[in-house]
């Protein structure tokens, strides 16, 4: 079985990313900017209309059978801002693990969820120091704590990219691991969407 169709298992990663490659037109759900889109934003789900994202969430998604009606039209209720389907919107407005588990997130598995970003301080042989942020909640309200020190793990004992690393570097990590250096581009759209998925979290 080949990654695509190894991906494309996934109950809550392929839909989304199906969603973003429609509505532009787009053939191939798995094209690196669909992807990019998702997991740290672009372009791209600027395209993505309203009815669209609504429709994915309440019936390809299923949050019609996944949560109760109250919490339904709570979600729903942040469209009267602008959400996008981006992961951090997901994790941090949808409160469930929608994949292998449908149980409710806490603060910590949320911000282990989240792509957080985090410039380099070392790198060591088994992992990567950064200073970051991390999710964390005061009167009721979810805000990213600045300057934390996160240890990074590799993907695998052999990961060739993490080899290029230096002090200085930015780098996205998801569950801890190592996912890529990114650009300041790139770093900037993951910094504006998580923010925005935030500010709609604490929108009651």
């Amino acid at each position: 079985m080949g990654t695509k169709e190894i991906l494309g298992q996934f109950s809550t990663l392929y839909p989304y990313l199906l969603l973003i490659a429609v509505e532009n037109s787009l053939s191939d759900p798995f094209n690196p900017r669909v992807i990019e889109a998702y997991w740290l934003g672009n372009s791209l789900l600027n395209k993505v209309s309203k009815r669209a994202y609504i429709n994915h969430l309440t019936e390809t998604v299923g949050l019609k059978r996944k949560v109760c009606k109250k919490d339904l039209n709570k979600i729903l209720n942040k469209f009267y801002w602008r959400a996008f389907p981006h992961h951090s919107f997901h994790v941090l407005n949808i409160y469930q693990r929608t994949g292998h588990q449908n149980i409710p997130h806490t603060i910590a598995s949320m911000d282990a969820c989240l792509v957080n970003w985090g410039k380099i301080i070392e790198v060591l042989p088994d992992k990567i120091k950064v200073k970051s942020q991390r999710l964390a909640v005061s009167n009721n309200n979810l805000f990213m704590e600045k300057n934390i020190e996160r240890t990074v793990r590799f993907q695998n004992a052999d990961d060739r990219g993490a080899k290029k690393l230096k002090a200085g570097d930015i780098i996205s990590c998801h569950w801890g691991i190592l996912c890529q250096k990114i650009s300041a581009r790139q770093q900037k759209n993951l910094e504006y969407f998580t923010s925005l998925s935030i500010h709609l979290a604490n929108t009651h």
